[in-house]
């Protein structure tokens, strides 16, 4: 009953904050050296792609690929193949 006002009216009570809100903690903050060169290897990777992302806008289009000229393919005939058919092959040597 001593949420009551003098003349019998109700009173809110006042909202209350979290404990985390109300208690004090310290401001400072530990950083460990792993954790800052692992952070200074992210960095270099990540300058490492945007100077090659730059290379390649700079080295502008790439002209497209020369198409090899095809030869005429020139099939034997069917059927056996006969030893007329086979060109002579010169060797250093012959007997």
């Amino acid at each position: 009953m001593d949420n009551l006002r003098p003349r019998g009216v109700n009173r809110r009570p006042s909202p209350q904050l979290p404990a985390f809100c109300r208690t004090r903690r310290p401001i400072t903050t530990t950083v460990r050296v792993s954790t800052l060169q692992q952070l200074l290897w992210l960095l270099l990777l990540v300058l490492a792609l945007q100077l090659g992302t730059l290379l390649l806008i700079l080295a502008g289009p790439v002209s497209a690929p020369v198409q090899p000229v095809a030869l005429p393919l020139v099939l034997p005939p069917r059927g056996p193949i006969t030893t007329a058919q086979i060109p002579s092959v010169p060797t250093r040597f012959q007997p």
